[in-house]
């Protein structure tokens, strides 16, 4: 019965189970992890085992024939219990390959034989630089490889969702369309979001009925109707949260609208500026066009006075050559000769 109820232990195993159920939300990422990275290096771990042992039992060889053998330490009771024989010898180095306590081991033989250091010395070097870092570059590379394997399993988990979320929305679209066509008008948009049917499934996909219009505004690129992809892909995009890549777009398209303005200030500052040499132009055409003015103002003064003159001059002279006949007018012509 005692045995019965140790073996009943055993059930706690089925908490894998239950980790293996929530291996895919992200709460329980690491933990699933740990539990897969040591499920998954049970088998590296063997061969880690294995190797350890072969490397122990060959400088137990060497240790107890090097060390329990010598003549130095056949009476030494300290030495005999440590390296007595292969396995006592094995013993004591796995303590050494762990680094508890090794001086207190090789330092009494080596004050007896001081090229004992040079096993030891060798032996750590083999065992733990090498051999036990080794071990653990592979069950990190194994870890690796888990994580890689949980990504993708998460990746192909994703994409099932999206594919039945896609199917999910083509097939309101579809109960949406009433006419067939392929397009959904803001009309039947309307006339089908009365409907029962189509209400309680907005609600199920968690969309709000009391922003229906404000729905079909998002969706709607301006041509008036939405086709089964904008449909899909729209309600899909504003059902999940905003993600980075998300983000990053909005950022994306903010940066080309703030390029696009400052490009605009740019132009604008330089339109200012031919406007602002424009007008001094046309300000120095105006006093051009007043300096002609004038001129032709007092050209036309001069002229005018010059035609003036004239007049008077000529009146003069007709004056006195009108004078001029009046005084002659009296006088008699002298006869004519006869002949």
């Amino acid at each position: 019965a005692d045995a019965v109820r140790k073996f009943t232990v055993l059930r706690g195993l089925r908490l894998v189970r239950l980790a293996r159920a929530v291996r895919l939300l992200p709460q329980f990422k690491e933990m699933w992890m740990l539990i897969r990275g040591l499920t998954d290096s049970a088998r590296t771990l063997l061969w880690t085992y294995v190797i350890i042992i072969c490397v122990l039992y060959v400088f137990a060889i060497a240790a107890t024939e090097l060390i329990a053998r010598s003549e130095d330490f056949k009476n030494d009771k300290v030495v005999q219990e440590q390296f007595g024989d292969v396995l006592l010898s094995m013993f004591t180095l796995f303590q050494i390959m762990t680094l508890d306590s090794w001086t207190a081991v090789a330092r009494p033989i080596m004050r007896k034989q001081p090229g004992v250091a040079a096993f030891f010395v060798f032996f750590i070097s083999v065992a733990v630089f090498v051999l036990m870092n080794l071990i653990t570059a592979v069950i990190v590379e194994n870890a690796f490889s888990i994580s890689r394997d949980d990504e993708e399993e998460q990746a192909r988990h994703k994409e099932r969702q999206k594919e039945k979320e896609m199917n999910e929305l083509t097939e309101l679209f579809l109960d949406l369309d009433e006419d067939g066509s392929g397009e959904l008008t803001k009309d039947e948009f309307d006339a089908a979001t009365q409907h029962p049917k189509i209400r309680r499934k907005l609600q199920v996909l968690e969309f709000d009925l009391n922003e229906l219009d404000e729905l079909w505004n998002i969706l709607d690129d301006g041509d008036g109707s939405l086709t089964v992809e904008e449909f899909a892909h729209g309600l899909r995009k504003m059902k999940g949260e905003a993600k980075s890549k998300d983000i990053m777009n909005c950022l994306k398209h903010m940066r080309m609208v703030d390029t696009h303005l400052t490009d605009l200030d740019s132009r604008v500052d330089t339109v200012e500026g031919q406007m602002s040499a424009m007008k001094d132009e046309v300000s120095g055409v105006h006093s051009d066009m007043g300096m002609l003015l004038r001129v032709c103002k007092r050209m036309q003064d001069t002229i005018q006075r010059a035609a003036d003159a004239a007049d008077k001059v000529k009146a003069q002279k007709k004056a006195a050559v009108q004078s001029t006949g009046a005084v002659a007018a009296p006088r008699a012509l002298p006869p004519a000769p006869r002949r």
